[in-house]
């Protein structure tokens, strides 16, 4: 294959169809997704958003993005391939990104991986693309792919991807990253391989007999200059120079991908617009179809479904409404018999048939969350906005309601109005079927229901309905620091109901319960709060607590409700046990007056709080109060994302040398490091450990010893790593740990000290930040001997 750089700026001002059409208009995409309505059931498009979507059901042309987390993904491509190709163009993220950082809050873990669900579907929503996942659980760097599948489930995530690429039936497959080391990161190395060997089982007609089979054309390395700075001039690559424009659109393909780019905002991937030439490159990985043919071709798809979408759009555009109508629906009906009706697919095409026949469906509650009960009712509202258009209410289907209506139902302006009982095996009903009748054509709507909200400042908008128990439960503090005697755990309960309740606090070793706590109160209806004093005798180390109620069949454990909410991605809640840690460790009493630096999503300034550190919090606007204490602690990426810090080298000098303790956790660095304005020379590197439980060693040092003896035991119940972006080993700069990676590499410079003036520095990799809000008493002992050194 010889390389060539095919230029895109021929359809810039128009993009060609079988019939010659163009209309595009960026803009109202934009304006269309207001806060909280990610999950709108109906949104108000106009008829250039229409004929957007519609084209892309009309070229016929699906692609599948793959790569390992959200950010993981090209936004400028998928721009480009949704709305100058005008293909299908979905991304297939592994994981949902639990196991990263948050610049924008403190939100870890679980519901770290609500918001970053939630940019990615936000970005979908710039670009124009469409959003997937798979279950796979981000558990943070891995060097190898040989470690990710000792922690993935192989098969499980191949059928999942298989089942995926056999319901989108792509043509072609573009991973973010390459099969091998070259990808950086275990997941990403991963996801490349998955996107191979899915493309050959979803061709094979043996394999998962429940799903059809789907042959895609290709599997395309979207690689770069990143990789390969020769990619250029490789004969083997395939050259695409996003460049387009069209004045429809209002800007290029690259600037609506760096707009997408931005709202990854929790890592800090906010970009600025560049609206000047990309190129992107190409490179096979399997299979035997011509991406740049399949690229430089614009013409339409000769399958059923494209041909149907195209017929209808021209019926549009020639005012032929009943002919729209007509094949818009035909082709609704052929959707039915490839998708789901909730799926992804068909609510698009829903949502411009709303648009076509001018009505506005939608299901929804007035409140939200809802509280667990026998029924979930809810109204269905059909409004027919176009009074030149005549449409008629053929049949209701939702959970307890199959109505048929003979003869159909006219609407109007005023409406039609049904209570429905949203309640299905349990939970939520995935949508409501309404049957429709309009000029001679049956349209057949499921409408997923929302709650529908109102507020004075914002007005109206959508949340994803939430189902939260009628009795539940809150720990005051996910980590209660047992060092001391006549420690107290504070705890609420709710209950929609008032009256006698009896329940159980329960406290566990592992799996095993060691001690319990009975309880039996008066609660009134809402949150009651109580606290107990911690059992003294418990063993040291880890112990969880929980609150056990018992019905007349079983035990059950309460659950809590967490509310994850930002402007740019919505309300969300998240429903799991309700627990709490009690790490019961021995911890010297002896406190210093301690400064804190906050830095991006920690909570080691709440832990030093709670075990009666004197933290006061130190910012730009307060230089006095470095005088008033005698260590620094500087949280994670604080001289990242701080400016000001950079620029204090003279500051942190005089602090240290006055005999003070600047104490600096980890701070993320480029290829080429990051020197930070320390009064000892220091420049981080990306030097980490991504096992856990890597053997730690070390040589009888003050920061080991003193006030607290270190052991082995510190190190123990590490969660995800050891450690990340280590520094690079210099004078006069003193190691302390050695880490013993199963690969062989022995690593020396997670955690080095230096003496300057009458005080001294320390920077650390160890990932304190992760292992303090899980309750390790190691880490919190290693910490105390930081602040406490010298």
């Amino acid at each position: 294959m010889s390389r060539i750089l095919f230029m895109c700026s021929k359809i810039g001002t128009s993009n060609i169809t079988r019939k010659g059409r163009n209309v595009r208009v960026w803009a109202v995409l934009i304006l269309l997704l207001t806060i909280n309505q990610t999950f709108a059931q109906y949104r108000s498009v106009d008829q250039s958003a229409a004929k957007a979507e519609m084209e892309r059901f009309a070229s016929g042309k699906r692609v599948l993005y793959m790569a390992a987390h959200p950010d993981d993904e090209n936004t400028r491509l998928i721009a480009w391939m949704s709305n100058a190709l005008n293909a299908e163009t979905t991304y297939l993220s592994l994981t949902r990104g639990s196991g990263g950082q948050n610049l924008i809050g403190d939100e870890l873990g679980a519901d770290l991986g609500i918001i970053r669900e939630h940019e990615l579907r936000a970005a979908r929503s710039v670009d124009g693309g469409n959003q997937r996942f798979t279950d796979a659980l981000d558990f943070g760097y891995s060097k190898s792919v040989a470690e990710v599948w000792t922690k993935w489930d192989h098969k499980a995530l191949q059928l999942q991807t298989v089942r995926t690429i056999r319901e989108l039936q792509p043509d072609f497959i573009i991973t973010r990253f390459p099969p091998d080391a070259r990808a950086g990161h275990g997941h990403h190395t991963a996801s490349a391989e998955l996107a191979i060997e899915c493309a050959e089982l979803a061709a094979d007609s043996t394999y998962d007999l429940g799903s059809k089979p789907w042959a895609v054309q290709g599997v395309w390395w979207n690689t770069s200059v990143w990789w390969d700075t020769s990619v250029k001039d490789d004969p083997e690559a395939v050259g695409l120079d996003m460049s387009g424009f069209d004045p429809l659109l209002g800007d290029t393909y690259g600037a609506i991908g760096d707009a997408a780019r931005s709202m990854h905002k929790c890592q800090g991937f906010g970009v600025p617009i560049n609206r000047g030439p990309r190129e992107e490159y190409f490179k096979v990985l399997w299979g035997h179809g011509d991406l740049q043919a399949y690229f430089e071709d614009f013409e339409n798809g000769l399958n059923k479904g494209a041909l149907l979408a195209a017929d209808a759009l021209f019926a549009l555009e020639i005012g032929d409404r009943a002919q729209a109508i007509a094949k818009w629906a035909e082709l609704g009906l052929e959707l039915a018999q490839e998708t789901a009706p909730n799926s992804d697919r068909y609510q698009r095409w829903q949502t411009v048939m709303l648009h076509i026949i001018g009505v506005y469906a939608e299901v929804y509650t007035a409140e939200n969350p809802l509280v667990e009960a026998g029924s979930y009712p809810a109204v269905l509202q059909v409004q027919s906005l176009d009074p030149s258009v005549t449409v008629q209410v053929a049949s209701v289907r939702a959970p307890g309601k199959n109505m048929g209506l003979n003869p159909p139902q006219e609407i109007g302006v005023d409406g039609f109005e049904l209570e429905v009982d949203l309640k299905e095996n349990g939970g939520i009903t995935p949508a409501v079927r309404v049957r429709l009748e309009v000029l001679g054509s049956v349209v057949m709507l499921h409408l997923k229901p929302v709650a529908k909200m109102t507020d004075r400042a914002i007005g109206e908008y959508r949340e994803k309905i939430a189902v939260v128990p009628a009795m539940r439960a809150s720990f005051d503090k996910t980590v209660t620091w047992v060092y001391a005697k006549k420690k107290q755990l504070g705890y609420s309960i709710y209950t929609e109901q008032a009256g006698r309740y009896s329940w159980e606090v329960v406290f566990s070793a592992g799996v095993k319960p060691v001690q319990r706590r009975s309880v039996e109160k008066e609660l009134a209806k809402g949150w009651n709060h109580f606290s107990l004093e911690v059992p003294v005798d418990l063993p040291k180390g880890q112990v969880t607590a929980a609150i056990s109620v018992t019905d007349s069949t079983a035990v059950q454990w309460l659950n809590t409700v967490s509310k994850v909410s930002y402007p740019h991605i919505g309300t969300h809640y998240r429903q799991a046990m309700a627990k709490t840690k009690l790490s019961v460790l021995a911890l010297d009493k002896k406190r210093v007056k301690l400064g804190y630096i906050e830095g991006a999503g920690d909570v080691m300034d709440e832990t030093l709080e709670s075990v009666g550190y004197d933290l006061v919090h130190i910012t730009e606007e307060t230089p006095e109060l470095w005088n008033e204490v005698d260590a620094i602690l500087v949280g994670i990426r604080a001289f990242n994302t701080e400016d000001w810090l950079m620029e204090s080298g003279d500051r942190i000098a005089a602090f240290v040398a006055g005999g003070g303790n600047f104490v600096v956790t980890y701070t993320t660095a480029g290829r080429s490091g990051v020197e930070l304005p320390l009064p000892v020379p220091l420049t981080i590197g990306r030097d980490r450990v991504t096992e856990e439980l890597a053997p730690v060693r070390w040589e009888k040092h003050p920061l080991t010893q003193e006030p607290n003896l270190l052991t082995a035991a510190d190190f123990e119940q590490w969660v995800q790593e050891r450690g990340l972006y280590f520094p690079k080993l210099q004078d006069p700069w003193t190691p302390i740990f050695t880490i013993d990676e199963s690969t062989g590499i022995q690593y020396q410079n997670s955690t080095v000290v230096a003496k300057y003036g009458k005080g001294s520095v320390i920077y650390t990799g160890l990932s304190l930040f992760r292992e303090l809000p899980a309750g390790v008493p190691g880490a919190l002992r290693l910490l105390q001997n930081m602040l406490h050194y010298d």
